[in-house]
Parts: C-alpha cells; sequence; structure tokens
C-alpha cells in the first residue's frame, strides 16, 4: 500500500465530528443549511441511494464501515438490521451511539474503533457499506480485499469522481486542514473491484460520486 495518511484522516475527523453531522442535524443558520443542500446534495442522495439498493434488511448482519456519526447505521437497525459501526475517529463512534440510543435500536448496534485493515474478525455481513469512506483512502485495494473477505452478500460503496468542478475545491480546503482526499475514475474503480474479488452488478452517478453495487464471486 503506497501514502497511506489514515492517521492523518482519522485526526482530522476525530476533530470536526460534530460540525460535520450539523449538515444533518441542521444545528447551524439558513444560510449554511441552504449551502449543504445546494454545495453537498449528493451526502442525501447518497443515503437514498444506500436505503434503496439495499432492500429489505430485516434480521439480516450489516456492517457500515467508516460510520461516521451513524446516519446510515441507525435507519438500517431501525429497519430490523443487527449494524456494526467501524470508524476510526472516537469522537465520530460516540456520536452514533448516542444518536442510536435516542433512536432506541442501541440494541441493535455493535461499534468498533478501528481501520478496517486492522480490525480483526470472521464475521461475515449480509450487507457491507463504505460511503464517504474512499475519498481519505490512497490505495484501496488492500482495505477492499479486507471488505470482500467479509462481504456475504452485496457491497454498496460511494467513490468521489475524478474531475468534477468540486475535485479543487476540496483538494484545497482539506489540504489546508491537513486530510488528505484522493479521487477515482470509472475504470480505475471497476479494476479495483474485480481484482479484489467483486462483481458489479449495477453503477450510479449520484451528483458528483459514483455509486456502486455489487456482490463477491
Amino acid at each position: 500500500m503506497t501514502n497511506d495518511n489514515i492517521a492523518q484522516v482519522a485526526r482530522f475527523w476525530n476533530d470536526i465530528a460534530p460540525d460535520f453531522d450539523a449538515i444533518y442535524t441542521g444545528k447551524k443558520s439558513a444560510f449554511a443549511r441552504y449551502m449543504d443542500r445546494v454545495l453537498r446534495k449528493d451526502i442525501f442522495e447518497r443515503y437514498e441511494w444506500v436505503m434503496e439498493r439495499a432492500g429489505e434488511v430485516s434480521g439480516q448482519s450489516v456492517i457500515d464501515v467508516g460510520c461516521g456519526s451513524g446516519r446510515f447505521v441507525t435507519t438500517l437497525a431501525q429497519r430490523g438490521a443487527h449494524v456494526t459501526g467501524l470508524d476510526i475517529a472516537p469522537n465520530m463512534i460516540d456520536l452514533s451511539r448516542q444518536l442510536v440510543t435516542r433512536d432506541g435500536v442501541a440494541d441493535r448496534c455493535d461499534f468498533i474503533v478501528s481501520d478496517v485493515l486492522d480490525w480483526k474478525t470472521r464475521d461475515m455481513f449480509d450487507l457491507v457499506i463504505a460511503i464517504g469512506f474512499w475519498d481519505y483512502i490512497a490505495d484501496p485495494t488492500d482495505r477492499l480485499r479486507v471488505i470482500r473477505s467479509m462481504t456475504r452478500g452485496r457491497f454498496l460503496s460511494a467513490w468521489p469522481r475524478f474531475w468534477t468542478w468540486r475535485m479543487p475545491i476540496r483538494k484545497v480546503r482539506l489540504g489546508i486542514a491537513g486530510c488528505p482526499v484522493y479521487f477515482f475514475r470509472a475504470p480505475q474503480i471497476r479494476a479495483l473491484l474485480e481484482k479484489t474479488g467483486f462483481r458489479i452488478e449495477s453503477w450510479k452517478v449520484v451528483g458528483k460520486l459514483y455509486c456502486v453495487d455489487a456482490v463477491p464471486v
């Protein structure tokens, strides 16, 4: 694996956890909420895509790799799944625990502070999601192999598209903040998934993202 900056990424997301979650809670000014809806529209669209593609999850095991503040976790648990949230930022996990407790689904959720690459488990999951995760991974290969080893059913992932108008803005903004960010071309994503043992079932452009539904082969 080359140029792995996961420690920087962990520090960044740990520091901004409450600010990021405010995108979902709306606990900010009216103008800031409006800008989120305009400039970060695909954050909400990718959520809708996951919930649509996940289908019936009642009684299934789900893992959210890079779960952040737990927005996907709590909804999937409300739909009857047992969900594991995995994230490298302790403050994000704290927010996730608070959210599922508030929503009354804490008994169906587990949380782990770890990089997926370091997490040792033999568990297999009916649904694996990795949303807002690959943006910060220079070389996804090793982590995709780990994800493949735990995927029994479907793997839903979102990848930031290379060369959109937002790409240089994110590069500069996150670079100043000390967080690396990466972007991907469609053939690159296809090759990564295929060489790590996945077959792509469907593919959708969602705003500045590629959203990919894949299964293990």
